[in-house]
């Protein structure tokens, strides 16, 4: 699938301010970032955590807290305090290049000291790792306000709003979000029975439809392009046009892009995995789950956990709700939320619309108030059955907030599906599409890989470089609307949870009308070609916690 943010650099990118060295000069780290010329390492200076990547491709992180004493650099082990390390900091080339000497035999990260050269990552955004929870006007920076907010809100009682999250893997035992974690408490763990009568046997945390019953995760699907090509290469592949009805005209039309897609990759890739899985007709994931009826809504299992390759969801659960205030990690944008983890999406290729529609059922029918959905695909073989389960949402006055996705696409003229707009043309009134900005109010604004829409796309929010949580009590940086998408569900959250009384409807309203409008010229994301901010989307806007509380409370004095 397309999981916005999947394929991003996982680290942060920031501004950095360095000084060749002299008798008097400064050397700076904080926001700065160094790639080892040799290519075995990287580092990653935040305002108070360093990053250290190493092995093949920077899949193992290490973390580390630093401190500078003009050309010392004091590395600090995190899991232990007393082991140290100190580094010469040399520059070359007028500071292009930084040589770091260990001075101190102390700390081994991954397997090597950081003995070598390390050459300078390009500026990308300059901000503070916590730059989303920041405020324009008083850190010039395109964040939602959060501070600020839970200034305002001071004092005020919350209730606990639930949140499902339908994504690929959760580390419902992770330090920063066990506490937060869903239960159903009409379930008895592990005894094989239905004991609430909700067709889900042992379902405690909530459902995974992309495993057999046995728990085992099956992480790969076809394309959507290949599902599209299955589904109805026998009806249109050489149909007569003009005994086509709207519908299957629209079908069609779209069935002949899917195939050229298919076409084109199947003859390019050199992916085995792309081979195996996303573009190989043959491969029914179906089989393996163990879903074998077309309108079969009880396969999968109540397993849910997370690997390093199914790591998403528990990243952005961590945006929208790590617990807040408990010395570690992050702090989630609302306090009082519980996530129901629900698994449809895959790693290898994209999630299947039934998937997606008996994901949605199962959040509504089980108490959920708002469903994010950080994931697009280009192409809906089943979006009839998807269309149901929002329409089922939208009667249940459930919010479902999705990702506009991260091809630097026009989604006005090039779907990305789910969708808002259902096949016989009316729209959904619960959903919200989310597109992401970085931080810096300057042409660069906009992420050049963010989709964009000024009918489709309803609002932006930070989506660049966000620290999360991820499996194995582990933090990262990721990017994309996949990050965007979550951050305006714990706004959302936050409304309910102190707010309760709103309807969905009124969410939506406040969370659009209130978001901010920056008169912004920026680079459009296609192209280098200048526009407004404000034409990138329905309201021009970037969520704001501050501004959608103090909205929600003129309509609560109002009753």
């Amino acid at each position: 699938m397309m999981r916005p943010g999947s394929y991003f650099r996982i680290f942060a990118i920031c501004t950095w301010a360095l000084f060749p060295l002299g008798a008097s000069a400064q050397i700076v780290l904080k926001n700065s970032n160094w790639k080892s010329a040799a290519g075995n390492s990287k580092l990653y200076f935040g305002n108070d955590t360093l990053v250290i990547k190493s092995g093949p491709e920077g899949k193992h992180s290490s973390y580390a807290t630093f401190r500078q004493k003009n050309d010392t650099l004091i590395i600090s082990d995190i899991a232990n305090k007393n082991n140290k390390a100190l580094y010469r900091i040399l520059f070359q080339n007028n500071g292009s290049q930084v040589t770091l000497n260990a001075s101190k035999k102390g700390i081994f990260f991954g397997s090597e000291l950081l003995n070598g050269v390390f050459a300078n990552i390009p500026d990308n955004n300059g901000a503070a790792r916590d730059w989303p929870y920041k405020d324009a006007a008083s850190d010039s920076v395109a964040g939602i306000s959060l501070y600020k907010t839970y200034q305002l809100l001071k004092g005020r009682k919350a209730k606990t709003v639930i949140v499902a999250v339908i994504d690929n893997g959760f580390d419902i035992n992770h330090e920063d979000l066990k506490d937060v974690i869903w239960t159903n408490k009409k379930e008895i763990p592990g005894n094989g029975i239905d004991d609430d009568h909700n067709g889900y046997i042992d379902d405690v945390h909530g459902w995974n439809f992309r495993s057999d019953k046995s728990g085992k995760s099956i992480p790969h699907e076809q394309s959507a392009a290949t599902q599209m090509y299955v589904v109805f290469r026998d009806k249109y592949d050489n149909a007569d046009t003009s005994k086509l009805d709207q519908i299957e005209k629209q079908q069609w039309h779209y069935f002949h892009q899917a195939k050229a897609k298919y076409n084109e990759i199947l003859s390019t890739s050199k992916d085995s995995a792309d081979l195996a899985y996303a573009y190989n007709i043959n491969y029914h994931s179906a089989d393996l789950i163990g879903d074998s009826k077309s309108n079969d809504r009880f396969y999968g299992s109540g397993h849910i956990a997370a690997s390093a390759i199914l790591s998403h969801g528990t990243h952005v659960a961590g945006i929208i709700a790590a617990k807040r205030n408990n010395g570690k990690g992050v702090d989630g944008i609302a306090g009082d939320v519980l996530i129901m983890p629900v698994i449809a999406t895959t790693d290898i290729g994209d999630e299947r619309d039934k998937d997606i529609a008996n994901a949605i059922r199962y959040a509504v029918d089980n108490g959920a108030a708002i469903i994010n959905m950080s994931f697009s695909k280009r192409f809906s073989p089943d979006k009839a059955l998807v269309d149901e389960a929002v329409r089922y949402a939208e009667k249940k006055h459930v919010l479902i907030i999705h990702a506009a996705g991260n091809d630097g696409n026009n989604i006005d003229t090039t779907n990305y599906y789910p969708v808002a707009h259902y096949i016989d043309g009316k729209k959904a009134v619960n959903f919200i599409t989310v597109g992401w900005n970085r931080p810096l109010f300057n042409y660069r604004l906009a992420h050049p890989y963010s989709n964009y829409g000024k009918y489709n796309v309803d609002l932006f929010a930070p989506g660049s470089d966000i620290f999360s949580t991820v499996p194995g009590n582990g933090y990262d940086y990721k990017s994309g609307s996949s990050m965007s998408t979550p951050t305006v569900t714990g706004v959302a959250a936050l409304l309910l949870s102190y707010f309760p009384a709103l309807s969905t409807e009124q969410v939506k309203k406040i969370l659009l009308e209130s978001s901010s409008k920056p008169a912004t010229i920026v680079n459009r994301p296609d192209s280098k070609s200048p526009v407004p901010f404000n034409s990138l989307s329905v309201t021009g806007g970037i969520v704001n916690a501050y501004t959608a509380v103090k909205m929600a409370m003129t309509l609560a004095g109002k009753k």
